[in-house]
């Protein structure tokens, strides 16, 4: 089936294909992309928290991919009809805050029947976060210390609370579970995955430095481009989640970047996004064994004093002299070209113009629908409602979890602003 327009001259206009799986499923094509029909599904490798694995008979219950850029997720009880119902409200809503939230979450696709390894049952199509990345890394986040509905039953509320205890009290949110690729050092490339058995252990400056690990910030200051994009977005999700009538408990933030992206912004180090730390004054040690440490006894009237390093060889004038090894060769390097002997001004010069080059990509470009190099979801509404308008209020619950994360990245960030000084 196809779209056909005429022009004014009589000539036909090249013809819009619509593929029928497009047809009947009601989906748009993607860029660069084939619809196949029938889809060829296989587990998704990339879920890093919630039901996965294979129950007795060999169902799996876990989450699978598409080839066309979806994933589904299995509807295996009733809480996960709701989750289809939301996803419903929230899609075909006109009422601004909603449309708002749609924002932030995956786009939904509708319910759909499938058959994988001899079973068939619904699943939630939704939008493949990772798609299209080479080397995923994805955080999930189950926001708020209440993580049970107002429905729930008195077994369902003791088990909740029993769960991620302390982290969840003193946070507002618990890691159930995040995969993450290396980026520099020994390990550049490494894939290293942690689950809810971590997650339920982390607490006080462990959930700092978990969070610090999978920014590919352990070893020193996280990248500012990708600290920019997340805190962006968390930001305006904050504004959202105060003004929308929802109700979201057990939901998760999902935090995602490409390494490799990361890696194309920041080098083989992550550190170099900041220059490290010098100390205003510092004593120079002097290259004389009696010379003492002041700045003086290694300058003359004009120019500095090398030392000398044993008796020098009988040089014939066709002979071409040694370099001069000294403590001062590489700082007149470095003055040289940046007019410092402590700071580079031309790389920290580089790493504004990257900077600012990517936060107008961003403001000109970021809709919702992008995925740059860092970029955050809403995800799991099994326990999520929709208040009426003339009885909303703010989820306070998701809102403070929402401001405890803001303040560990504002944090983060804060060690990087030395690179604008």
């Amino acid at each position: 089936m196809s779209d056909v327009s005429n022009r004014s001259d009589g000539r036909k206009l090249p013809r819009r294909q619509r593929s029928i799986y497009q047809i009947h499923y009601g989906l748009e094509p993607r860029r660069g992309s084939v619809m196949a029909s029938p889809l060829p599904l296989r587990r998704f490798t990339r879920q890093v928290a919630g039901h996965s694995g294979d129950v007795a008979g060999g169902k799996y219950t876990g989450l699978l991919q598409c080839s066309d850029g979806t994933i589904l997720k299995p509807i295996l009880k009733e809480s996960q009809k709701r989750e289809a119902e939301f996803y419903e409200r929230i899609t075909s809503s006109n009422r601004p805050d909603l449309v708002q939230l749609r924002k932030f979450m995956p786009k939904y696709y509708g319910v759909r029947k499938f058959t994988y390894n001899g079973f068939e049952q619904d699943y939630i199509m939704l939008e493949d976060l990772t798609d299209g990345m080479l080397e995923p890394c994805v955080m999930d986040l189950k926001i708020g210390r209440i993580t049970y509905d107002p429905y729930a039953s008195v077994d369902k509320i003791k088990r909740e609370e029993s769960k991620y205890t302390r982290c969840k009290q003193q946070y507002g949110f618990c890691i159930p579970g995040y995969q993450v690729y290396r980026v520099g050092g020994p390990r550049d490339g490494e894939l290293v995955r942690a689950g809810k058995e971590q997650g339920k252990i982390l607490c006080g400056e462990q959930v700092v430095t978990v969070i610090r690990s999978f920014l590919n910030a352990s070893a020193g200051a996280a990248c500012r481009v990708l600290l920019l994009q997340l805190l962006a977005a968390l930001w305006e999700l904050q504004r959202c989640i105060s003004r929308a009538g929802v109700l979201l408990r057990s939901s998760s933030l999902l935090l995602v970047y490409d390494a490799s992206a990361l890696r194309a912004c920041c080098g083989d180090s992550v550190a170099r996004c900041r220059p490290p730390r010098l100390a205003r004054r510092r004593a120079v040690p002097s290259v004389f064994p009696s010379g003492g440490s002041s700045f003086s006894s290694q300058l003359s009237q004009l120019s500095p004093v090398y030392p000398r390093l044993g008796a020098s060889p009988p040089v014939s004038p066709r002979t071409p002299s040694p370099p001069v090894l000294s403590s001062w060769s590489e700082a007149l390097a470095r003055l040289a070209t940046s007019h410092s002997f402590d700071n580079n001004y031309q790389e920290k010069l580089s790493r504004m113009k990257l900077e600012y080059r990517a936060r107008l990509d961003r403001l000109a470009n970021w809709s919702g629908e992008r995925h740059p190099c860092g970029s955050l979801r809403v995800v799991d509404f099994a326990h999520a409602f929709i208040q009426d308008e003339g009885n909303m209020r703010v989820d306070d619950n998701f809102k403070d979890g929402l401001d405890s994360l803001a303040d560990i990245l504002e944090a983060l960030l804060k060690d990087t602003d030395d690179l604008l000084s």
